[in-house]
């Protein structure tokens, strides 16, 4: 059987919806069911305008954890306009009466007039520009009903199981120990998103775990905490900037997600013993000599 990646690249050919799987138990980390970042997450264009404000970020936030716990409680599809005016159909994937997955299509509008009121509405509380979220409102997939939609997402919900059930069959005869699979989606987060204000508390609700004992998971197999992983990720790559770029130091402080250039500056220093426009100078001077 073709993979999971496979079957949703050609859902998704030549269309601008977007396909996104949240996996509840470790049903992505086998050979056939792993798929890329992108559709791990919630992530468009419009989104991302959606959440360019705190107050926005955190209607999205509570847009998807009803959303989630609906699925979860439910145990069957829905479909309707997020709180910024999109569309989106919900899919769970169920197996022995356990949500294993939750499989989301949207990124899709189903009626533009609807949604720019929806769009206008939510942007005086978030203040979010109404004008640029109507811009790539236009953007998105145009669809006349749902149906599409729900059938998209039952149709990989449906291969999942099957994916699934094809792995269960599968024995090898020294099983290889692999790191957790809610650590594993904690660094892909880490590792995708560091340069975002994204914490261990809103995965925790994102995955529908409790938040001490994720923290405590991803310790014991990473050696740190979440948030340090984190800082070291934003650190590595302030590194390769400065001594790749000549950008100012600030810009490269923002650019790797260091909100505040006096902690950034303190973080620099405790790692290198230096600032990090000493850094720069000295490793050219390592350079050129």
């Amino acid at each position: 059987m073709e993979s999971l990646q496979f079957l949703i690249d050609e859902l998704s050919c030549g269309r601008k919806f977007h396909i996104s799987i949240l996996d509840l138990s470790g049903i992505l980390t086998n050979r056939t069911t792993k798929i890329k970042f992108k559709n791990i997450v919630h992530i468009n264009d419009f989104c991302n305008i959606a959440k360019s404000t705190s107050i926005g970020y955190r209607v999205c936030q509570h847009c998807k954890m009803l959303a989630n716990t609906r699925s979860i409680q439910e145990k069957k599809s829905f479909g309707g306009h997020c709180l910024h005016g999109l569309f989106e159909v919900a899919n769970p994937v169920v197996i022995d009466d356990r949500v294993m997955a939750i499989v989301y299509v949207g990124n899709a509008m189903i009626d533009e007039q609807k949604s720019t009121q929806i769009i206008n509405q939510v942007c005086k509380y978030t203040g979010v520009s109404s004008s640029k979220l109507c811009d790539e409102l236009k953007k998105c997939e145009p669809i006349s009903t749902p149906n599409e939609l729900f059938k998209i997402a039952n149709l990989v919900s449906d291969y999942m199981t099957v994916l699934y059930a094809n792995a269960s069959k599968q024995k090898t005869s020294k099983p290889i120990k692999k790191m957790n699979w809610l650590v594993s989606m904690m660094k892909n987060h880490a590792d995708e998103m560091y340069r975002t204000e994204i914490t261990l508390t809103e995965l925790a609700e994102t995955y529908q775990k409790n938040e001490k004992y994720m923290g405590r998971l991803f310790k014991k197999e990473m050696g740190v905490s979440f948030a340090e992983y984190k800082r070291q990720k934003r650190l590595e790559l302030a590194e390769s900037l400065i001594l790749q770029s000549n950008d100012k130091i600030i810009d490269i402080a923002l650019e790797c997600g260091f909100n505040n250039i006096s902690y950034f500056n303190r973080e620099f220093r405790s790692k290198h013993g230096c600032s990090p426009n000493e850094y720069r100078a000295q490793n050219r001077m390592k350079t050129n000599s």
